[in-house]
């Protein structure tokens, strides 16, 4: 902790927004965002949500900033980016990410972490969330797009399974396939999925280079990034550029 003596002062990223969300259950999360500084277009900008926001909200909300201010160079149009909390009063944020990213209870027997909430985790978005997020500022609601890793990335999939009309882009890192293998039936290029070359835990690599070959082989076409040298844990980071790009497309 610094001297609070010292010239040190506090910092807050410029056009940064966060407020706190209650569920009519008692479910707390906070729900932050961040905007392009120009002027949005007459349909406004597209989004990108980012699950686990208290890990990837700031590193995606800098990326954007940075690389959408030379679309030119970069391939990044200007872009809110939406950062999902889970409020880490509410307890183990581990417990609520596995309850809420999870269609099914888990496959393992020892699996000490509750599960299967995703559906009520969907309502929130849709209920709360997203009417927060767009009330406060002009967001298209025909160009969002949604980004998670690990269980996140899950929730992504089984998500694209079940309500394909939410996004209109979608972004799975890493996803938690050892869970559950989601059954995407896509007829276009609207997903993403990435990896990290170094992800060898739980055969996280072999499964989704697998699923992704049983895909292409079923004729639907799919976007696949792998981060070169990248483990579990910095795979969404080293694929961050990917992401905004796929999100921000025209």
């Amino acid at each position: 902790m610094l001297d609070p003596t010292s010239p040190w002062t506090p910092f807050q990223p410029q056009r940064q927004w966060m407020r706190p969300l209650e569920t009519p259950s008692g479910r707390r999360y906070r729900l932050a965002i961040s905007l392009p500084e120009e002027a949005p277009p007459p349909e406004g900008w597209p989004s990108l949500t980012v699950l686990d926001g208290h890990r990837l909200f700031q590193a995606v909300a800098a990326t954007a900033s940075a690389l959408s201010a030379r679309p030119e160079k970069t391939g990044v149009r200007p872009l809110g980016v939406i950062g999902v909390f889970h409020d880490e009063m509410e307890g183990s944020v581990e417990d609520a990410r596995a309850l809420d990213f999870t269609d099914t209870p888990c496959p393992e027997p020892d699996w000490a972490r509750p599960s299967g909430g995703a559906e009520a985790f969907r309502r929130f978005l849709i209920d709360q969330a997203w009417p927060a997020a767009m009330d406060a500022a002009p967001l298209d609601p025909g160009r969002r797009a949604l980004f998670g890793h690990s269980l996140g990335g899950l929730f992504v999939l089984e998500t694209l399974e079940r309500r394909r009309d939410l996004f209109a882009r979608w972004i799975s890192v890493s996803p938690s396939l050892w869970w559950r293998a989601p059954a995407v039936d896509h007829a276009d290029d609207r997903l993403l999925v990435g990896y990290g070359e170094q992800e060898t835990g739980r055969d996280m690599r072999a499964r989704i280079e697998a699923w992704a070959a049983a895909a292409d082989g079923a004729g639907r076409p799919l976007r696949l990034r792998m981060a070169p040298g990248a483990d579990h844990g910095a795979a969404p980071f080293a694929l961050i550029p990917h992401a905004l790009r796929h999100a921000s497309a025209a």
